[in-house]
């Protein structure tokens, strides 16, 4: 089949390689010139495994243009441009509803951008002469190529049976769950989805702070939780919270359509107001001093991308250069507007802190011996992460929700 995939971010570029390495024959519009230079010469504008190989060894089923015009004659039309927030939480259907003004033809239509319930049924009024069908993407950066071509469940939300049962053969060759449902229920599923995860980061989270008054080890309690198979160990790492460019948008999106329904969300409003303010329980754990330099250690809001979109490791940036702290990060291939190291050693230099932000494998696997080139040896761990914490030398280690036992403190000075 033919598919035209309008939006080549990373959930575009994603379905665009799935396809392509499924056979088809694909159609991709971009209109930022510079991404669109950097795919046609075979590099992705951004950090995703696997990407650049299937742009160079399917080069001959992908097309590369700047013309929505050019995906005219396609079988189906995939539309996966941003829906970012309005100041309000909303969600800004702007770049969907652009696409759609500037169609001149007749198109059966996916929608992959995540659009607050009820939006594809509104879509169907406004164009009318389009068939719609959502299908929303649960895709994880850093693995989002893998988690289309074997993704957890196929979501297919359509009123129309006929494009429903195209849309399932063709999803049902994946060989996963699949769940063929109207569109509100497939938009809110994938709300419902991100939001249920961003609640499970926010519970450990608060729990955390418990732990740390109590004298409890929560990442121990996540284990013993994590056991029981109805709550599973995903999910329960405490640390600094959520960031990215999913969870936060979709939390003020599916905040804002409860305020017009006039429901009161409570449970994921408490989650939200925890995520605004795990950071600055973060810093509290830091004795800071005008002057003091501190060396972020991770700055993507994930490991494995390159990511930097309400990456917490900004937030906690800012709040320290306002102290007037000098703050230098490191990380192996996100940048950002602060001063930033070329490598570990160069950003531990005659720093008082180390935040350990980002669960690198280079990062979390730092031998006590690497923070030696710090004027004071003292490591904040943001992610429970390090694999030194049981035996920390003479780094005076705390992580989030870990009880400090003599094992975590200093054993020589």
């Amino acid at each position: 089949m033919k598919f035209g995939i309008i939006g080549l971010g990373y959930v575009g570029l994603a379905t665009l390689c799935g396809l392509a390495k499924a056979g088809h024959e694909v159609i991709g519009v971009e209109t930022h010139q510079g991404k669109l230079g950097l795919l046609k010469s075979g590099h992705p504008p951004f950090h995703e495994p696997g990407m650049a190989d299937v742009l160079q060894e399917h080069a001959d089923q992908i097309t590369l243009t700047d013309e929505i015009a050019d995906a005219d004659h396609v079988d189906y039309l995939v539309l996966a441009v941003g829906t970012p927030s309005k100041p309000d939480g909303s969600c800004d259907l702007f770049y969907i509803e652009t696409v759609l003004s500037e169609l001149k033809t007749k198109h059966k239509v996916i929608i992959r951008s995540s659009v607050p319930p009820g939006t594809t049924d509104l879509l169907k009024i406004m164009y009318p002469s389009h068939t719609f069908a959502i299908v929303p993407e649960f895709l994880q950066e850093g693995r989002a190529l893998a988690d289309v071509m074997k993704p957890h469940r196929v979501i297919i939300g359509c009123e129309d049976l006929e494009v429903c049962e195209e849309l399932a053969g063709i999803y049902g060759r994946l060989g996963v769950p699949l769940i063929c449902t109207t569109p509100i229920n497939a938009e809110l599923i994938k709300y419902a989805s991100n939001a249920f995860l961003a609640t499970k980061i926010s519970f450990m989270n608060d729990l955390s702070r418990l732990a740390d008054e109590a004298g409890a080890d929560i990442t121990t309690i996540a284990d013993g939780m994590g056991l029981d198979p109805r709550i599973g160990r995903s999910f329960l790492n405490a640390g600094i919270g959520y960031g990215g460019s999913c969870f936060p948008k979709d939390m003020d999106a599916l905040l804002h359509v409860a305020k017009e329904n006039d429901v009161n969300l409570r449970v994921i409003k408490a989650a939200a107001k925890v995520n605004e303010t795990q950071a600055p329980y973060v810093l509290s754990k830091l004795h800071l001093e005008p002057k003091m330099r501190v060396a972020i250690l991770g700055l993507a809001f994930k490991p494995g991308t390159d990511d930097m979109r309400d990456a917490p490791s900004i937030l906690l940036a800012h709040h320290m250069v306002a102290r007037d702290v000098e703050v230098i990060g490191y990380d192996p291939i996100a940048t950002w507007e602060y001063p930033q190291a070329a490598s570990v050693e160069e950003a531990l230099k005659d720093a008082d802190y180390a935040i350990l932000v980002t669960e690198w494998e280079e990062l979390v696997n730092l031998a006590p011996e690497a923070f030696s080139g710090m004027r004071q040896r003292r490591l904040i761990d943001a992610r429970n992460a390090w694999k030194f914490a049981r035996d920390p030398g003479d780094v005076a280690y705390e992580g989030i929700g870990r009880m400090q036992r003599p094992s975590n403190t200093p054993t020589s000075n």
